[in-house]
């Protein structure tokens, strides 16, 4: 079971990462090329986006997951097929609503009428989004992590591709409109490979023979309706967040452009920087819904503690590692990778949001997995109203200061929420001296180190200081797993 876990985690991780990496290379064209403003405009799009996803694949694709793991439904095409049905019927009804309403919906909603033309292309990719949704929820179910990977790296490089052609070859004017098009390529093609890879799959159909379509369907919908619901209420919420954000920017004093500007450095830069390592976990998690769901319907429950355990420590640690490095080197990183010597102050001071943001994704994952969604809803919920208040009540008073306090408020207030469920329902234990306070502290110092000694290096010698300087983290990650090794915090043994 770990090591299957363990092997689609490398799996995901690994696509995770390159699709990542193209991802900031491809940001960085944006930013260069659009501005910092449009790449405002082109972000504001993705609040509609999300919320429309949540309706046509969001729930749907957990349900499928959740009844392939389950060995009543396991390995059944007549699942996906169900899925794909259901999903198709949701999203072209969306994709012609927002394409008639996006005047209305850029004007009442998103506050920004250039946004318009932008929402009317994005329309056209829902129902491949929806198809592409399903079959990885069937592959996640199988807990076979390969065709997800792939289809991640397929959608990225044709999207970049599609893109990066339209701007050399001058067909015409690069805009916001040419990066939402290429969203559409993307999709397009990894929807091809994934309707390919499901063709191939050749799965022994057990257990449900005798079920009808309906009934599938219903027990599709009977799981998703509640997951859409509560997903959607948490997609409204996020949505809200992203529409309020330039809004109160303005309330502080900023001209509308400075503010969508802003938006787009912190949304369109900063975030995605601070998830990346997130990779990693956003990967484990998804695989370990299934897993812990089987766990659950076997009622293993010393197979659902060792599981969280072990994720949990390693969730924590990673997001340990992340903080050092921004906290060290965020600046650094700004100055670097986007010339903004804004985004790598935000970073610096986004940097202790890590181990919360990468551990509650983990113990969302478990908690789902185990059937209470009702529980990660609440305490997402309550994370997503702290983050909305401080932007209503603080943010108009000390700008984007008072935006990055709410959302490490909230971010703090899910994780803890979250673990207080389990702890109390005897499903893990965590001990945040290890996993926590001594390895934040041993990595920062570490890195802050060996940065010192790299920058009397540079002096002496005359190179480049800030790549240089990046590269002593890789020293100062070995030293310090060499002592978490020695302490007994990490093991091999973890993953036997």
């Amino acid at each position: 079971m770990k090591e299957k876990i363990l092997k689609g985690t490398i799996f995901l991780t690994a696509a995770g990462i390159l699709t990542r990496i193209i991802g900031f290379l491809y940001r960085i064209f944006l930013a260069n090329t659009l501005g910092e403003t449009e790449l405002g405009i082109y972000q504001l799009v993705f609040p509609v986006y999300s919320i429309c996803f949540t309706l046509y694949a969001a729930g749907l694709q957990t349900a499928v997951s959740q009844l392939i793991s389950n060995p009543n439904y396991k390995y059944s095409k007549k699942v996906i097929k169900t899925g794909i049905l259901l999903s198709l019927c949701v999203s072209v009804s969306l994709s012609g609503l927002v394409f008639v309403f996006s005047d209305y919906i850029s004007l009442r909603f998103l506050f920004a009428p250039k946004t318009a033309p932008l929402l009317r292309i994005l329309a056209l990719i829902f129902p491949f989004c929806g198809i592409t949704s399903m079959i990885n929820g069937y592959f996640y179910g199988l807990r076979e992590a390969k065709v997800p990977a792939i289809t991640q790296m397929v959608e990225q490089l044709f999207r970049v591709g599609f893109v990066f052609l339209i701007y050399a070859s001058h067909i015409c004017e690069f805009s916001s409109k040419v990066a939402v098009a290429g969203l559409i390529a993307g999709e397009l093609c990894s929807n091809l490979y994934n309707l390919i890879s499901l063709k191939r799959t050749r799965q022994k159909e057990t257990g449900v023979l005798k079920l009808s379509t309906a009934k599938i369907a219903s027990a599709i919908v009977k799981q998703a309706i509640p997951l859409s619901g509560t997903k959607l209420v948490i997609s409204l919420l996020a949505s809200l967040e992203s529409v309020l954000i330039p809004i109160m920017f303005m309330k502080y004093g900023l001209s509308h452009d400075s503010s969508l500007a802003l938006y787009g450095v912190i949304t369109g830069i900063v975030l995605p920087f601070i998830l990346f390592p997130g990779t990693i976990t956003n990967s484990l998690s998804v695989l370990l819904l299934p897993e812990i769901s089987k766990a659950d319907n076997e009622n293993n429950r010393n197979k659902i503690q060792h599981t969280t355990q072990i994720t949990i420590k390693y969730s924590l640690l990673l997001g340990c590692m992340a903080t050092a490095v921004f906290l060290n080197y965020g600046t650094s990183i700004g100055t670097l990778f986007f010339h903004s010597e804004n985004a790598g102050r935000l970073l610096t001071l986004l940097a202790v949001i890590c181990p919360f943001i990468y551990v509650s994704t983990t113990l969302a994952s478990i908690i789902n997995g185990l059937s209470r969604t009702h529980i990660t809803f609440r305490n997402t919920v309550s994370g997503l109203l702290v983050r909305i208040l401080f932007l209503i009540f603080i943010t108009p008073k000390y700008g984007v200061y008072g935006y990055l306090l709410g959302l490490l408020l909230s971010q703090m207030i899910i994780s803890i929420l979250d673990s207080v469920y389990l702890i109390r329902n005897k499903y893990t234990q965590i001990d945040l001296g290890k996993w926590l306070i001594l390895p934040a502290a041993l990595f920062t110092s570490s890195i802050y180190l060996f940065r010192l000694m790299a920058q009397k290096i540079c002096l002496s010698l005359h190179i480049e200081k800030d790549i240089f300087l990046l590269i002593s983290i890789i020293p100062a990650f070995f030293v310090s797993f060499y002592i978490f090794h020695a302490l007994g915090l990490v093991s091999r043994r973890d993953f036997s």
